[in-house]
């Protein structure tokens, strides 16, 4: 990883960080799961719409690729965003990133099987099993005490939205890599928008809710910085140096989001989480050792 891509990655670990942070206080401001992902979605693909038109790209022509795109833009944005979203109604913003970070453990396995130059090794198979115990550190004690309860389903939520990034990376790695990186996350974006939305008018209705002021700063936030700007430079990365290396974002992200919401939402944060934390941090460095 070159200077340049290692201060794209920490740019982009911060403001997806923060996304964790801004989705909760979103969801506290009045404003529906599937609203707010409907507005970041817009927001996001209007700005990478218009950063495509200025640097001039191309939209590919090519029918198979687009409806790679359609499928990409479900299983990593529509479905992801939603899943998340959602599942943050029951669990704090941090143990939110801290389940999202299991995103390289599900993306390892799914490239083995997908892609040719990235393979199983044991360090990796061993990462993937370690990270696992760190999830499995995290929904024991809350299945024991609660059951089936919120915060299981959340949590279960968060997991399947972490797989669902962890599929659309790979899928774009091996099919969309010649895409403009510009004109890719605008056109993934505004598919997304069209997936959610009639999901997001019907279960919903968002002419009902009142949403306050901070909730609106939250749900733009997320889509000019935290899905547009993000994007742009995930697909570069993504690029420039693999789907795994990429997705070990997560890896950082955690530590960003915990940050944040501690200080600014009070959460408090406990050793089982710091244990699953570690864990998880392990099996990801694991799965990307060199």
């Amino acid at each position: 990883m070159t200077r340049r891509e290692a201060s794209l990655f920490l740019i982009l670990s911060a403001i997806w960080g923060s996304s964790f942070l801004f989705i909760k206080l979103g969801l506290l401001g009045g404003m529906g799961p599937l609203t707010m992902v409907m507005i970041r979605l817009a927001l996001g693909s209007v700005s990478m719409g218009l950063l495509a038109w200025k640097l001039g790209e191309s939209i590919p022509r090519s029918g198979r690729i687009l409806a790679i795109i359609f499928l990409v833009a479900l299983v990593n944005n529509t479905l992801p965003f939603s899943l998340i979203t959602w599942g943050e109604q029951f669990i704090p913003s941090g143990l939110t990133a801290i389940l999202n970070s299991t995103t390289p453990l599900f993306a390892v396995i799914i490239a083995h099987v997908a892609l040719a130059d990235e393979r199983f090794t044991w360090s990796r198979v061993v990462g993937v099993i370690v990270g696992f115990m760190g999830v499995v550190t995290l929904f024991v004690p809350d299945l024991i005490s609660q059951g089936m309860g919120g915060a299981v389903i959340g949590q279960l939520a968060v997991i399947l939205g972490s797989l669902g990034y962890a599929s659309g990376s790979v899928i774009a790695r091996k099919y969309l890599h010649h895409v403009p990186s510009a004109t890719l996350s605008a056109l993934q974006l505004a598919i997304a928008l069209l997936w959610i939305l009639i999901p997001t008018l019907w279960l919903e209705k968002p002419w009902t809710q009142s949403p306050t002021l901070l909730a609106w700063f939250s749900a733009a936030w997320l889509g000019l910085l935290g899905t547009g700007l993000a994007y742009l430079i995930f697909y570069r990365l993504l690029k420039s140096i693999g789907a795994t290396p990429a997705t070990m974002v997560t890896y950082v992200i955690p530590i960003f989001a915990v940050i944040f919401g501690v200080i600014f939402l009070n959460e408090q944060l406990y050793w089982m989480q710091l244990v699953a934390l570690a864990l998880i941090f392990v099996g990801v460095w694991l799965v990307n050792r060199r």
